[in-house]
């Protein structure tokens, strides 16, 4: 058998939730934001999300190779001219 305190409302349960709701509501907010900067950041950018594998990508294989050369051109020119 089900025991009811003497105190509840059965049509207005207690809640468990112990930080009330207006806190609650401020964390949704607060993480929906986050998420939302998060995605325009990520499309704006253009980054990939991380779901496609990178060594299937032609354009991310290379892409690390030629700035190597890029920054190994600059380092080099700068030594010709410090000569």
């Amino acid at each position: 058998m089900i025991r009811i305190p003497p105190n509840s409302d059965p049509d207005n349960p207690p809640s468990a939730n112990i930080f009330g709701w207006r806190i609650s509501l401020i964390g949704l907010v607060v993480i929906s934001l986050l998420a939302g900067l998060a995605a325009y950041r990520t499309y704006t950018l253009q980054v990939p999300v991380g779901f496609e594998d990178p060594l299937q990508q032609p354009e991310t294989k290379s892409y690390y190779r030629d700035k190597a050369d890029r920054e190994n051109a600059r380092i080099d020119s700068l030594r010709r001219q410090q000569r």
